[in-house]
């Protein structure tokens, strides 16, 4: 059978050709039958290295694709650093409109500013502003910390996919391979 197709390639190539590939398909089918290989074991082990390279490059591109969402976390924390500068920058405009809004109404009213009521309602909302950018301040601290616990997850299961993916073909080329073996073994 491997004569027939190596000198049916050889008159492909030209006549010459035919009779050089026609000795050699007669050595390599001695060859062969010496070793136990056949054209089935030879195709059964290139679909075996096929496997285990689409293996490997299935985890290749899933660790790939996870260092992508990682890359994106890491670019999404100056993002959400500059969000929590504007929450607190609103909030302090915030604060200011109100004790200016106060101010004038006590002021208006002839209440003296310094003391009693109107220091008082000042406190409050000095008070309230603190609290509101504290809050704003954890907020921000626990969402940038999220995307770099994130971004981190994400580099840790891209090396876990790259891993598993080599660890997949191998298995699968050595039970291809002990199959070829076996073949080979009965064979003899």
């Amino acid at each position: 059978m491997v004569q027939v197709l190596l000198g049916a390639a050889g008159s492909l190539f030209g006549g010459g050709a035919a009779a050089g590939t026609a000795a050699a398909a007669g050595t390599v089918a001695g060859g062969t039958a010496a070793t136990g290989l056949s054209l089935a074991s030879i195709l059964q082990g290139t679909a075996t290295v096929l496997g285990v390279v689409s293996a490997v490059g299935a985890g290749n591109a899933e660790a790939q694709k996870l260092e992508l969402e990682a890359a994106d976390a890491d670019r999404e924390q100056p993002l959400e650093t500059l969000q929590g500068i504007e929450r607190r920058t609103s909030i302090k405009r915030a604060m200011a409109d109100a004790i200016g809004a106060q101010d004038t109404a006590y002021a208006a009213s002839g209440v003296d500013l310094s003391f009693g009521t109107a220091a008082n309602a000042r406190k409050d909302a000095y008070r309230e502003a603190d609290l509101s950018l504290t809050t704003a301040t954890g907020t921000e601290m626990t969402r940038t910390s999220r995307l770099a616990e994130r971004a981190a997850g994400y580099r840790s299961a891209a090396k876990k996919s790259r891993v598993m993916g080599w660890i997949s073909g191998l298995g699968a080329g050595a039970s291809q391979l002990a199959s070829i073996k076996g073949r080979g073994s009965t064979n003899a």
